[in-house]
């Protein structure tokens, strides 16, 4: 063979080379660009294992990428691992070839592994260095907020909510400012609760008076009112919100109760009450509490004669009517216990405050929960 063959065919062999090696490696990126999107279907579908398992085979298939690492964190912090969350997106963070941009996400993510780990400090450190870059992102400023309270600075977990109402996209302001104002108002309650009614009255300064919140707004008002002595006002916010606020009685019955146990003043709530127990929201509670207040005022027959009229409501139970029962069984005939009796229906569960985030019990109602850093999820559900 001469030489300019030889040349030829070594010319040849080594473009052949050149094309196999380009062959081999596009095969490896479109196999890892499928198995990355076949990773996110799976997630968004909610099979996580699987999810999981394409992601690291798109990371297998190619070791340079970024997104894999980055959403395969993601993942593995949803799931409960975020301490390999962790590893992977700090790995990420001392790469050298990742975009600007990038970056930021993969400081954000990092942020909240942390927070999940409770590692505030850490949390706060990664934050700082995000400062200038993502005050835009409704997710810095979330996380800014979760830090914070991990941190027990409540002031400025507040601030990071009202500066995500200001600064963040602007289809998620909305959201931060509701959440800002529940937040302010479950520090005024804590407040009040705690005897410190000058802060309390700061803290509602930055609620405003609209629809979304004013039932809480109102009970917030009434106890700081009756905490500061000034019973008259309280029984009226209290009675007023009996109407306004049907679904939210199991605030304002309680409170209302209190109030009257303390002063005395039953009489000018009666006719509020009537009002109120007219309304089809109303719950047999408030019916119960309208028939001791009758019987307080030694009307027994006007609470015989409501809690009659009732008969058939299957929410009408021994359970609600007990606080009524007892005060029967105590001093009236036995054809008037046994008259409320029929009226009765099955029993029903017992109810406590709970979080149906997280599903943390409350011994009383509060606007945030300090378990799962949820707004508004502590309601009043049966055990």
């Amino acid at each position: 063979m001469g030489e300019t063959a030889l040349f030829l065919l070594l010319i040849g062999a080594s473009v052949a080379a050149a094309l196999f090696w380009i062959f081999r490696r596009r095969r490896r990126i479109v196999l890892g660009e499928d198995h990355y999107t076949r990773g996110l279907e799976l997630w968004l579908a909610g099979e996580s294992h699987g999810a999981v398992a394409a992601l690291r085979m798109a990371i297998e298939a190619e070791p340079g990428s970024i997104d894999p690492y980055l959403q395969l964190g993601n993942l593995l912090r949803t799931l409960g691992d975020a301490k390999r969350a962790a590893v992977l997106h700090r790995t990420l963070t001392i790469r050298a070839d990742v975009p600007e941009q990038k970056r930021v996400s993969i400081a954000l993510a990092l942020a909240d592994d942390l927070i999940a780990l409770e590692h505030w400090e850490e949390a706060r450190l990664v934050l700082d260095e995000l400062e200038n870059l993502a005050l835009g992102s409704a997710r810095f400023w979330r996380a800014r907020f979760r830090q914070w309270v991990g941190l027990g600075d409540t002031a400025l977990a507040a601030r990071a909510l009202r500066d995500g109402a200001r600064r963040a996209e602007a289809g998620t302001r909305a959201r931060f400012q509701s959440d800002f104002e529940l937040y302010q108002l479950d520090r005024a309650l804590r407040a009040v609760r705690d005897g410190k009614l000058g802060e309390a009255r700061q803290f509602l300064k930055g609620v405003r008076q609209g629809a979304e919140h004013d039932a809480r707004l109102d009970y917030v008002r009434a106890l700081l009112a009756a905490a500061a002595g000034n019973v008259d006002e309280a029984t009226e916010i209290l009675t007023s919100g009996l109407v306004a606020h049907p679904d939210h009685m199991q605030l304002f019955l309680p409170a209302l109760q209190d109030v009257l146990l303390r002063s005395g003043r039953f009489e000018r709530t009666i006719p509020i009450l009537e009002a109120a127990s007219l309304a089809d929201t109303a719950p047999p509670a408030l019916w119960i509490a309208l028939a001791l207040l009758y019987e307080k005022l030694g009307q027994r027959h006007r609470g015989l004669e409501l809690l009659a009229g009732k008969a058939g409501d299957p929410r009408l139970t021994p359970d609600v009517a007990a606080p009524y029962l007892k005060q029967l069984a105590a001093d009236s005939p036995q054809a008037d216990f046994a008259r409320v009796w029929r009226t009765l229906r099955m029993p029903a569960t017992v109810t406590a405050w709970q979080c149906r985030g997280c599903g943390a019990r409350q011994p009383e109602p509060i606007w945030f929960c300090p378990a799962c850093h949820g707004f508004g999820t502590v309601v009043l559900t049966a055990r």
